[in-house]
């Protein structure tokens, strides 16, 4: 049988064709497309590291697939490149099972090693992750997830929708938190002042340059690339909270609250700070503005090293080897560092705000 469709980039009028798509894959979602349109055109088009690149199968005019690569600075080592993340594939209902996936990706990255992209990042659902896996994509790890439920009655109700669980939790939170999530209390750090902000200022160049020697393999962090990320953002509102000294910046923590199906949750999208006590410090203040928020629970999602972790579980989080997330992978061509250096999870400093989750 013939192949109906054919496979092309993206050109300027796309996005109506996108939109369709989108509500063709996701029939529940109720989605505004005057919105909708704002959040592409950030961040298929604002992009500082670039715009996006998009490519796409089509049939008789209509858009049947699509895989985009959004890009970002990437430090590895010491090297500073550019690569890429996969986001947003998808493919029609009615064109599933006939190889699109695979070979609109294979499009995708042999374009990107001819611009020398060579690393790819993506976090794929479970249907994603086996094409991927054909195409030549490399496991990392999964994600750890820490958390803190602040009621734990709804806190139970986003991993299990046994009643009788939920109101065990209700019922027996107080005795978790003591067994489970107790917190210590903040370390005094002379001269360090926590505070909110509306937007990342030239300061944070400096610490971010800084700080990054701390890890192996992270994305960029600047002005223009945090600014972009949390403040440009359309219809989403983040909380930014910096930990200075003086005049100098020593860690930033951003964080929102969020109504999800059973509960309502605060997510931090994105710390770095210079020392486990900054960090300490940074977290406790989340908890407390998402204790004003009447939020339900609180937690993040990372390839972090022990000292972040430790941070955290100073501040009452759990974390342990069930508490799993989606894998992060990636894809090489090839890399000017070698393949079992970016296959070691120890190398990966990874959170949240490092995906297209807003």
């Amino acid at each position: 049988m013939k192949q109906a469709w054919s496979i092309r980039p993206y050109k300027e009028g796309d996005e109506e064709g996108i939109f369709e798509l989108w509500k063709a894959v996701y029939p529940a979602m109720k989605y505004d497309q005057e919105k909708w349109m704002r959040w592409w055109q950030w961040m298929y088009k604002e992009n500082p590291v670039g715009p996006g690149r998009i490519w796409m199968a089509e049939d008789d005019n209509k858009i049947v697939a699509h895989h985009p690569l959004v890009f970002i600075m990437l430090k590895v080592g010491n090297r500073i490149m550019k690569a890429s993340y996969s986001i947003d594939r998808m493919t029609h209902p009615d064109y599933r099972h006939q190889g699109i996936a695979s070979k609109v990706q294979r499009q995708v990255l042999d374009e990107a090693e001819r611009q020398g992209v060579c690393i790819s990042l993506g976090t794929p659902n479970e249907a994603s992750h086996a094409v991927d896996m054909k195409t030549g994509y490399f496991d990392i790890a999964r994600k750890q997830i820490v958390c803190k439920p602040l009621n734990w009655g709804n806190a139970i109700k986003l991993r299990s929708s046994n009643r009788l669980l939920s109101e065990f939790g209700a019922i027996g939170g107080s005795i978790l938190d003591k067994i489970f999530c107790r917190r210590k209390r903040a370390p005094v750090i002379e001269g360090l002042t926590i505070s909110r902000v509306q937007f990342f200022d030239e300061r944070i160049n400096e610490f971010c340059a800084k700080v990054s020697n701390q890890y192996e393999i992270m994305v960029v962090r600047n002005k223009e690339y945090l600014n972009w990320r949390y403040v440009a953002v359309p219809d989403v509102s983040y909380s930014i909270y910096i930990a200075e000294k003086g005049n100098q910046i020593y860690g930033y923590l951003v964080l929102r609250c969020m109504q999800q199906e059973h509960a309502k949750a605060g997510v931090i999208f994105d710390i770095l700070a210079e020392s486990q006590p900054i960090s300490h410090c940074l977290i406790s203040r989340a908890v407390e503005h998402c204790e004003r928020e009447k939020a339900d629970i609180v937690y993040g999602i990372m390839i972090a090293d022990k000292i972040l972790i430790k941070a955290f579980k100073n501040n009452g989080f759990i974390s342990n080897r069930f508490l799993k997330d989606g894998w992060i992978e990636y894809y090489s061509s090839s890399p000017p560092v070698s393949k079992e250096f970016l296959k070691d999870p120890k190398n990966w400093f990874v959170q949240v705000g490092d995906s297209d989750q807003i």
